[in-house]
């Protein structure tokens, strides 16, 4: 390794590490009056900007020196496996004779060998390895499997305790029970996670960044995945997915939903939240246990982005309350959550709470919002579910040298001398009032419900030209569920695509695929909409 080649090594990995150490602030609170304009001024912004393009040039050509992994094939030669289309033809009404029937299962995902030294904490990047340290609380698989009965299939729903998994770990799920769905008629199995950043890593990208730099561009990465934990992963969602199978019974579904913006903060304006939370509840014709399919647009980083200590945050608090005082099942989504963080302030707690203390307080305080809802609504049983195959430029090049190393997972595609990342979308109707959209990461709530900053407020002072998934929607109820089938990362309008290093810690773009993400995905949501509309 020569010593220019060092020095560009080094100023990747103090780029990547710095991102890390500021991750923990970004959800810190701040006034959100204040627009980032105001903050930084032009000729600063200015400075920011050419930064930015020395380090993408900078990595750029640190990246032309490392071998693409065996994997990454160019996009002529790439061999699609793993997309489940969904229900083939999409119903305006109830089909004769239709009825909603659930079934939901969950289980621990915890091994009892994660405290020996070989199982790494997700959340932020690291020099050396971040091996767990303590656990404070288990991790689930939560699985839920649904049918409106009119003979199109059932849709499944993994959840799991994780900061991320990839497509590519995605589809291995898939086809490692293809003979289960097609003998139990799953037209369409997705996996999510609730992004922990507490959790046992998943994704890959919480290994020793210095070990994988020794391994570049060979078939085995070493990165931060455990291969054990991965192996009883993929046999804990096979055991609830049977058993969710299994326990599918007749019922009602309501839908409601509730304000939960006192619990919420948004560290990027224009601060459009996705605070509304809805809460579908599956009520069995025979009295039997009540499922609650709720969503939340709160990031899970109650314990801060890089502990080492393993818990499943808030949502493994709820979980125990709801179960504790309503007798229901629990399973909960991730919305758009770009840039959320936890408002504890509402709560008032003592000033020397404990992680776990704080942890619980919210998770109940959410629990008893849920609880309170009052405007529900009967969903009449339509299900009807479409994916999409789709592929974005990578134009970070730091994720392009992370997915170099092996620190990142997820499927790559040459397109002449450009790098795609292999995702994909999906969109779902519940009844004939509300949608879901399937998104592969996180995404900024205005390019779901609009409200974009206008040239004069966004970062590049230019106007987002594109439209948001509402505006494809109409009058509906739009949910969003993320980070679900991949986890590509943040998802950013173009005309507010920060510099990395943008001084005021709103900045989200060190993890975000690039620039043209955004664009390209309201592009691919309106040609898929298009086509069952």
């Amino acid at each position: 390794m020569t010593k220019t080649f060092r020095k560009v090594i080094a100023v990747v990995l103090s780029v990547m590490l710095l991102g890390s150490v500021m991750a923990p602030a970004a959800f810190a609170a701040y006034d959100p009056s204040v627009s980032v304009n105001e903050e930084v001024s032009g000729f600063n912004k200015a400075l920011y900007n050419v930064l930015d393009v020395v380090i993408d040039k900078l990595v750029g050509a640190i990246n032309n020196m490392i071998p693409n992994p065996p994997s990454w094939v160019a996009k002529t030669d790439y061999v699609s496996e793993g997309v489940m289309t969904g229900t083939e033809e999409f119903l305006d009404a109830p089909a004769d004779g239709a009825y909603w029937s659930m079934g939901y299962a969950n289980a621990s995902i915890l091994t009892g060998n994660e405290m020996d030294g070989k199982h790494f904490v997700g959340g932020s990047l690291s020099v050396s390895d971040k091996t767990v340290s303590e656990i404070y609380d288990d991790l689930l698989v939560r699985t839920v499997v649904m049918s409106d009965n009119s003979g199109r299939g059932n849709v499944a729903f993994v959840v799991i305790d994780a900061y991320g998994v990839s497509s590519s770990v995605v589809r291995d799920i898939r086809a490692s029970l293809a003979d289960f769905c097609a003998a139990n008629d799953i037209v369409s199995l997705n996996v999510s996670v609730l992004h922990q950043h507490s959790a046992v890593d998943t994704l890959g990208m919480n290994g020793s960044i210095l070990k994988a730099l020794g391994n570049a561009g060979k078939a085995k990465p070493v990165n931060g995945i455990n291969d054990e934990y991965m192996a009883n992963l993929y046999v804990k969602i096979e055991e609830t997915l049977t058993k969710a199978v299994a326990s599918m019974t007749a019922g009602t579904l309501y839908q409601g939903s509730a304000d939960f913006s006192e619990f919420v903060t948004d560290k990027r304006d224009p601060q459009v939240l996705d605070a509304e939370f809805d809460r579908f509840r599956f009520v069995p014709e025979n009295g039997g246990r009540e499922i609650w399919f709720t969503t939340s647009a709160i990031h899970c980083v109650g314990a801060g982005a890089g502990p080492t200590e393993v818990t499943g945050d808030y949502p493994y608090y709820m979980e125990q309350y709801i179960n504790e005082n309503y007798n229901a099942d629990f399973i909960m989504v991730l919305g758009a959550e770009l840039g959320t963080g936890q408002d504890k302030d509402t709560l008032e707690l003592p000033e020397d709470s404990t992680t776990v203390e704080s942890l619980t307080a919210f998770g109940e305080a959410l629990a008893e919002r849920f609880n309170s809802i009052d405007n529900e609504r009967v969903v009449a049983p339509v299900l009807n579910i479409r994916h999409a195959e789709t592929f974005y430029t990578i134009s970070n090049q730091i994720l392009v040298f992370a997915g170099k190393m092996g620190l990142i997972t997820n499927r790559v595609v040459l397109n002449g001398d450009k790098y795609q990342v292999v995702s994909e979308i999906g969109y779902m109707e519940l009844g004939t009032e509300d949608v879901i959209v399937i998104v592969p990461g996180e995404i900024a709530a205005e390019l779901v419900y609009g409200g974009f900053l206008s040239a004069d407020k966004a970062w590049n002072g230019t106007e987002w030209e594109f439209g948001s998934i509402a505006d494809m929607v109409g009058d509906k109820n739009i949910v969003v569920f993320g980070i679900m089938n991949d986890q590509i990362g943040y998802i950013i309008p173009s005309n507010d695509y920060m510099a990395l290093l943008e001084p005021s810690n709103k900045s989200l773009e060190l993890v975000a695929t690039g620039n043209l993400t955004a664009a390209m995905m309201i592009n691919d949501f309106s040609v898929l909409i298009g086509s069952v509309k």
